[in-house]
């Protein structure tokens, strides 16, 4: 049996309470995973030391030399650690102490700065890209180079839905490079039994410009002159939550619409679990950023709700329409409004589409099946 490979997983940041996938690649990948973050190859451990704290030198030995060495090979010693003392030293080292074999970079932008690291120490790079580093124009203008380079090096390149693959192609990358893989939600969700007959609508994401959720207010506004004994909490936080907050208050919803800010996951199944419909505005932000799949969407089928959303990146590839859910162009709140009201109105509809839903998500998108397509790429290399 092939011993597991010691494998190098790299974020941008410190990994977030709600990045449950990220999570199953540390503790779930098939081999022996060390984790650092950092941007640009400052990197840290989960601890928050920094690698220039773990190989720091023994205080005062230099100023030891200098007083027992003549002076021109003191100064060459001292030229000679300034050069081990870089962050590319520090990475170059850490790899080679821990018998690094191949590294597995989260997000384009890891992957970017880490590739000529790979390449001097000829190590194999998997690039797993997730949304916002394959689409917000600044991101793909400032990494160009980097991702052109990456995209020659890297062994695979992983894209979490068939929009993201041919934006990677149409920047460059070769099609035969890449795999792609939706993230699968959590399994918690996957044990939960949604309440058809409720009045509760449930919507899970971050308040951020490519989730909308001041078009996801507006549409339930709409929603309300015909139902209004809906209610909707919107779970999460980010740049726009105050912008919603303001919104909710504005129109006079605070009666109908609840913001109760992040949670953690335990916090959030009991929200669905009382919900019938779940419901996302997703959109392409002005700067491009873009869905990956979203995560959320994803809980909510394996939770076994039915899905109101938007024809955007990833999401028709995980809701079938008319089966599962209902999606819309984005910014068509009407639309989105109509199709809320359909499912309140016919509860038996709402059943079926959140039965299929979960039975789609258990049968096509699990965490388990994730992990086996990146295992045997790891396997592979």
């Amino acid at each position: 049996m092939t011993s597991k490979k010691n494998i190098l997983l790299l974020t941008p940041s410190k990994i977030g309470l709600t990045e449950t996938f990220i999570r199953a690649h540390i503790d779930q990948l098939n081999g022996n995973v060390f984790y650092l973050y950092g941007w640009d190859l400052d990197f840290k451990t989960e601890a928050d030391i920094t690698l220039k704290e773990l190989y720091a030198d023994k205080p005062g030995i230099f100023s030891k030399l200098k007083t027992l060495l003549p002076h021109f090979i003191y100064f060459r010693l001292q030229k000679k650690q300034k050069a081990l003392q870089t962050k590319e030293a520090f990475i170059k080292r850490y790899i080679k102490e821990n018998k690094i074999d191949l590294v597995f970079a989260e997000y384009g932008t890891s992957g970017s700065f880490i590739t000529p690291i790979c390449k001097f120490l000829q190590i194999p790079l998997i690039v797993h890209f997730h949304g916002i580093d394959a689409s917000k124009y600044r991101v793909l203008q400032e990494f160009e180079n980097g991702y052109q380079a990456m995209f020659r090096y890297a062994a695979s390149i992983i894209a979490v839905s068939n929009a993201m693959k041919q934006a990677l192609i149409n920047f460059g990358c070769e099609s035969s490079k890449i795999t792609v893989s939706v993230c699968g939600p959590h399994q918690d969700y996957l044990s939960l039994t949604p309440n058809y007959t409720s009045n509760h609508v449930v919507a899970v994401g971050r308040h951020t410009y490519k989730k909308a959720p001041y078009l996801t207010i507006l549409a339930f506004q709409k929603v309300l002159q015909s139902h209004p004994e809906l209610k909707l909490t919107m779970i999460g936080t980010g740049e726009l939550f105050d912008v919603s907050h303001r919104l909710v208050q504005s129109l006079g919803l605070e009666d109908a619409i609840h913001l109760p800010g992040g949670l953690k996951r335990e916090e959030i199944l009991p929200y669905i679990e009382k919900s019938f419909l779940f419901m996302q505005h997703s959109v392409v932000a002005l700067n491009g950023d873009s869905e990956g799949t979203p995560v959320g969407v994803m809980e909510a089928m394996a939770a076994g709700l039915p899905v109101v959303s938007t024809r955007h990146a990833g999401i028709p590839d995980v809701v079938i329409e008319n089966e599962t859910g209902f999606l819309v162009e984005e910014g068509a709140i009407d639309t989105m409004a109509e199709h809320i009201m359909k499912l309140a109105a016919d509860r038996e509809l709402a059943k079926v589409f959140g039965k299929k839903g979960k039975a789609a998500s258990q049968k096509n998108f699990t965490i388990e099946k994730h992990l086996d397509k990146i295992n045997q790429l790891i396997y592979d290399c």
